[in-house]
């Protein structure tokens, strides 16, 4: 993670990246083109729709099935009481009861015993990668409520949606579009033109090639934002599908026949297809071979390089030649600018590599793949149903999105701030605004408690912890000033090819526009129908859209007060731990990087997270039918998420304890151990869910995220608040004797 990237709950997210916790959509990002530079979000790289949010030594007991046992040793009664006539929560603890499994022992797997009896029943949709209880929930009833939105025609979104209803089976005018572009390409007769070529391709059509370019908050000057140019280049999800060699006798054949598909355009060398496809493969097989890890990328300081512009020709020539052809060059020399190289040594080994390059053909078809590729979705069904054949399978998706659907995604994904303010109209009220306000402030002040009695923090670092806790920036809802935004252009109600290309032109200049401006602090990441959250270290900022409010995250009149703790309480705190996790803490209260712990201190925390991180890295991942491995987690690569859930879980619990200290009766300790077990279970159901087996595997190679099942039993097996509420022994898989605590 780059010093200003968005840490989101969900592992799906909106249009502009990847990213946290769950699936915020069934839609995946293979149906939507791509419009804005690499997003900044976990969650965006995977999954575009409904938002970044749209948000485990130990484990030698744990092997890869778990079998069940007959007798529980506790039962959580507190979960399924009767329901009386007039029960405000009858159908969530309706529900509730459904999801249990009660032949499994909630000390041997939780996961199971609180989803069992769900996981049963589950199927998860042709057209989705994945299925849960809150994500998905959330994304369903957002689609009907944008779905009345839409039925209503409002102005720029209407025009838009029957702009891509219209669409055809091969656009003509796109076409042609493309064609010209390809033919100039093919006249090409340097490494160095192609290079430029391929930076004015991704400024006028968003095609992605060779790396990465971002614009975010300076790491150690974040009231500014810079130019970030990162590794990147692979058409494949992550540098595995390339080095892993199961994954390229499975995978590599797709690619080959998803080029020949795609062949068919003008100008294309289409000809000995194959060939041209494994000459592409092996290309970019050559950019995995000297790429960092997902895991290493997560290091903030060894990705902040900055280069000044004066000296980026000399020690970046092919960096400087694509932003030259991108027309971004001349802004950082007007801005003086300073431009944050990630990993200098795959720019150096990238460049050697075309350096070396017999045939210049191999580098020219690259890009024109690229191009293609990035343009697919927009092209006519047969082009999105080619990319569906590539890029859903390696996601497991049965099928592709019906035309209609695919408009009515796209459309919310390129107007999600005027979707989102007719969203806020349906959804958001004061009340839930200020419960959200009530509910953050009662999660910080469990932070506060933490912090001033964790024995292990010297008073230095302490106060600046502290200082950072109460300098937390806080946003929930949307945008108040209820103002549609204007476009600098007028949406055609026919022409889709063209609409889609102002709105790339618009984005890009936006990103153009803000290299070296300021930071704006009160800028919303995320819309209000993003069903994610996030925290972004460079602003010391939490955010939190209405979506993420609602059902069954959040209910004041349908979901008693431990499950709305559970649920949203927990995301606010995995969220707000994420100030303090092993990425977040190098940013101080005003979201600068330095180094601001004792080096006593500095190397407790960082034995407490390789803990966490071993601990993790024991956990593994089986097949939808759990009968074949995928494999294990990566504890490094999803340390930080994994401390967040690990922190949230205990913050919010913290909290829900504290709001109870005014209440007029006193509880029996047959009661407190009953709520507590309510609260567990409440939270566990949120994080039910199913992923096809595809997902799964590309999840594990990439996402920041464990797996649902690991982010419940996780969290529960380092929690001693957990084995005291279900008596659970030490030493059973629930309540290892070893337990790992960041926070």
């Amino acid at each position: 993670m780059t010093k200003t990237e968005r840490i989101s709950f969900s592992t799906t997210s909106h249009q502009q990246e990847v990213s946290v916790y769950g699936t915020a959509s069934p839609v995946d990002n293979e149906d939507l083109p791509r419009v804005v530079l690499r997003s900044r979000n976990i969650l965006s790289k995977l999954a575009v729709v409904g938002g970044s949010l749209l948000i485990m030594g130990c484990l030698a007991v744990v092997g890869h099935s778990l079998p069940r046992s007959s007798t529980p040793s506790v039962k959580a009664a507190s979960v399924k009481p009767p329901a009386s006539k007039g029960d405000p929560f009858a159908a969530f603890r309706k529900d509730s009861r459904a999801f249990l499994d009660e032949s499994v022992d909630p000390c041997h797997n939780f996961y199971q015993y609180a989803c069992g009896g769900w996981l049963e029943t589950a199927t998860i949709p042709d057209d989705a990668t994945s299925v849960d209880t809150s994500f998905s929930v959330v994304a369903a009833a957002n689609t009907k409520i944008i779905d009345d939105i839409m039925t209503r025609r409002p102005p720029l979104i209407d025009p838009l949606y029957q702009s891509c209803l219209g669409g055809k089976d091969v656009d003509p005018r796109a076409i042609e579009a493309i064609s010209l572009k390809l033919e100039h390409l093919a006249s090409l007769t340097s490494v160095a033109d192609v290079v430029a070529y391929a930076g004015h391709l991704y400024a006028v059509t968003g095609a992605v090639s060779l790396f990465s370019l971002d614009v975010g908050a300076d790491a150690k000057n974040a009231s500014s934002n810079v130019l970030t140019v990162g590794q990147g280049g692979l058409t494949f999800p992550a540098k595995e599908y390339y080095t892993d060699s199961h994954k390229r006798s499975k995978y590599f054949s797709l690619f080959v026949t998803y080029a020949q598909a795609l062949g068919h355009v003008k100008a294309f060398p289409n000809r000995n297809v194959s060939q041209f496809a494994h000459r592409i493969l092996n290309l970019e097989a050559s950019f995995a071979n000297v790429s960092e890890s997902s895991a290493a990328l997560r290091d903030p300081w060894a990705l902040y390089n900055p280069v000044a512009v004066a000296d980026l020709p000399s020690k970046f020539p092919y960096v400087t030649k694509y932003l030259q052809g991108a027309g971004i060059y001349q802004r950082l020399v007007d801005t003086n600018a300073t431009v944050v190289v990630e990993v200098p040594s795959f720019l150096t080994s990238q460049a050697a590599l075309l350096e070396s390059l017999t045939d210049l053909q191999i580098l020219k078809s690259y890009v024109g793949f690229h191009l293609l590729d990035a343009q697919s979705q927009i092209l006519g069904e047969s082009f999105r149903q080619a990319s569906h054949n590539f890029h859903g399978t390696l996601r497991g998706l049965v099928r592709k999105q019906v035309r209609k659907d695919f408009c009515f995604t796209l459309t919310q994904s390129l107007l999600g701030d005027v979707v989102g303010q007719y969203y806020m109209d349906q959804v958001w009220d004061t009340q839930t605004k200020e419960a959200a306000k009530r509910l953050v402030q009662e999660i910080e002040s469990s932070m506060d408690d933490i912090l001033q009695r964790e024995a292990w923090l010297d008073e230095a670092t302490r106060a600046q912890a502290m200082t950072k806790l109460h300098q937390v920036f806080n946003m929930v809802g949307g945008p108040d000033d209820g103002a549609v935004p204007s476009l600098p252009f007028n949406i055609s109600a026919t022409d889709f090819w063209s609409n889609v290309m102002h709105f790339k032109g618009v984005a890009f200049q936006a990103t153009l526009d803000g290299i070296g401006a300021p930071v704006d602090r009160n800028g919303w990441g995320m819309t209000a129908s993003t069903v994610n959250a996030y925290y972004e270290p460079s602003e010391n900022k939490m955010v939190f859209p209405a979506a993420i409010m609602q059902q069954p995250f959040y209910s004041a009149r349908k979901l008693p007060d431990v499950a709305n703790y559970a649920r949203i309480g927990m995301v606010m705190g995995h969220e707000l731990t994420h100030g303090f996790d092993d990425e977040g803490r190098n940013f101080d209260s005003q979201g600068n990087m330095h180094v601001w712990w004792s080096a006593n201190v500095s190397h407790t925390y960082d034995v407490k997270a390789k803990c966490l991180a071993d601990q993790y890295s024991t956990f593994d991942v089986l097949t939808l039918d759990q009968t074949k491995l995928i494999g294990y987690v990566d504890g490094q690569l999803t340390l930080g998420e994994n401390i967040a859930d690990n922190g949230g879980l205990k913050l919010a619990y913290l909290a829900y304890l504290n709001s109870k200290h005014g209440a007029k009766e006193v509880e029996t300790p047959a009661e407190k151990q009953a709520d507590a077990q309510a609260y567990f279970v409440a939270f566990a159901q949120g994080w039910c869910g199913k992923h096809t087996d595809s997902y799964a595997e590309l999840l594990l190679a990439s996402d920041p995220h464990s797996p649902n099942k690991w982010r419940v039993n996780g969290p529960i097996m380092n929690s001693q608040t957990f084995a005291d509420a279900f008596q659970c022994p030490v030493g059973a898989p629930m309540n290892p004797a070893k337990k790992c605590i960041v926070w």
